[in-house]
């Protein structure tokens, strides 16, 4: 599995929990949320979601792709790019994976 796959379909499923909890906070408090701000490492993900083409290559990408490229059009989440060495998951998982 190619990094970028792996990286979208992290960012995929986290945009399905975060849409199940904004839709339950929404419906009980009745508040409109800002769009969620997504954190990436990946400059390859970002420029699918900016500028997707698909060829034969990028085939199988292209459903999760394109859900998560309109929802990063009419802006319903954010998404950056920070370094590696920035995200706390894999600092977290680095260290652990090293202590032993």
């Amino acid at each position: 599995m190619s990094l970028t796959k792996s990286k979208m379909n992290t960012l995929s499923d986290g945009e399905q929990d975060n849409q199940w909890l904004k839709f339950l906070i929404e419906e009980l408090w009745k508040k409109n949320l800002a769009p969620t701000l997504f954190s990436i490492d990946n400059k390859g993900l970002l420029e699918k979601l900016k500028n997707f083409g698909s060829n034969s290559k990028t085939k199988h990408l292209d459903i999760k792709i394109k859900c998560l490229r309109n929802k990063f059009k009419k802006d319903e989440i954010n998404v950056q790019l920070i370094p590696s060495e920035a995200m706390l998951a894999g600092v977290l998982s680095f260290k652990f994976l090293h202590s032993k």
